[in-house]
């Protein structure tokens, strides 16, 4: 009769647990991805963080610049470019508009045109500006019609970036006593977290935006319009593994020499083949150790994935979520978690015998 009382009580108690995480989870799902997007912020800031700090010396104040200076870097570009980029992409939807792409085609690779399955494929691309420009609106529209839910996220990322970035010795802390693994399996898991998340961030996502961004420059530099919408898709795409900046100065290569400019088409094809799609192999080694490098596949399959997951977000996340996911079954499949626990607990477990003996 006790024994019954007893496993009816925990599994009560059992129950509750499971209530309560499922609450906390449904309370936090509609900020998640503001709160995820701190940490990582957090996390990619915290050497800036302790930079500032040395010569201020007080945590508080020294989050706080950190953190005014992150939405003012995130803001300002956003509330200055955002009416040129809208003015740019239906700049290029007027321009693309009167292509005929089966014709061009045609005209630069004429073997192509006797193949019924390629011309009917570009035929039907002659219809992909539009849609994307209405997905474009669609977007914007969107945007400001959820203001005030953009600005709460906007405010809970902050919050979070804040928070972590100051107290991150006493978070590391916390969850290291939450932790049911040794030491040793700690320090490993760590090392494999930073190593993953550099080679997403920064390997991934930094490297991307800077090819992005020279592609921008030399594109500026030659006097091409319709700057900024191509710097942006560059970065999108740059940050996609396998395929990289030439999505973009390609096409338009291709673009200029048929309208005349071969010039012109020829100089951007050195500087994008050259040095924009070499960028990556410039500052990489620079920024990633070997031993830190995502496989291509785990990679490719994450963006794509938290693409449609996540949307945009999901360049980012989509990586990161899969190789942590690679991380945990790595060491499941090691099985050293176990071992490693038990041998640790058994050295404790002889010391405090010798030690009462």
């Amino acid at each position: 009769m006790l024994m019954n009382k007893r496993l009816i009580n925990n599994s009560l108690v059992g129950i509750l647990i499971i209530i309560i995480f499922v609450l906390s989870y449904l309370v936090i799902r509609p900020i998640l991805i503001s709160i995820t997007f701190g940490l990582i912020f957090a996390y990619v800031f915290h050497p800036v963080f302790k930079k500032i700090n040395k010569s201020i010396k007080i945590k508080t104040l020294s989050a706080s610049i950190l953190m005014f200076l992150i939405a003012f870097l995130i803001l300002a570009p956003i509330v200055y470019f955002t009416p040129s980029l809208i003015q740019q992409v239906f700049s290029i939807f007027g321009n693309i508009k009167g292509i005929n792409f089966a014709e061009l085609v045609a005209t630069v690779f004429p073997f192509l045109s006797s193949n019924d399955t390629v011309y009917s494929i570009l035929l039907n691309v002659n219809n992909l500006p539009g849609k994307l420009v209405s997905g474009f609106m669609d977007g914007i529209f969107s945007m400001v019609v959820n203001l005030p839910n953009i600005m709460l996220q906007s405010f809970v990322f902050l919050f979070t970036f804040f928070f972590t970035v100051r107290d991150v010795d006493k978070l590391g802390e916390y969850f290291k006593g939450l932790s049911p693994f040794s030491k040793a399996t700690e320090k490993r898991f760590m090392r494999e977290f930073r190593g993953i998340t550099n080679s997403v961030i920064l390997g991934q996502v930094l490297i991307g935006v800077l090819q992005g961004m020279a592609l921008g420059l030399g594109l500026l530099l030659l006097g091409i319009p319709n700057v900024l919408t191509l710097t942006i898709v560059t970065a999108i795409a740059s940050i996609i593994p396998i395929i990289g900046a030439w999505i973009v100065w390609v096409p338009l290569c291709i673009y200029l020499m048929t309208i005349g400019d071969v010039t012109v088409g020829i100089i951007l094809a050195l500087y994008g083949g050259l040095f924009v799609s070499n960028i990556d192999n410039f500052i990489r080694p620079y920024l990633l150790s070997r031993s830190s490098q995502l496989p291509v596949v785990v990679s490719l399959i994450g963006t794509i994935g938290g693409l449609y997951f996540l949307g945009i977000l999901g360049l980012v996340l989509g990586p990161l979520i899969l190789a942590y996911a690679l991380i945990i079954i790595d060491f499941y499949r090691e099985g050293r978690l176990d071992e490693l626990y038990r041998d640790e607990r058994r050295g404790v477990k002889d010391y405090e015998f010798k030690k009462h003996a």
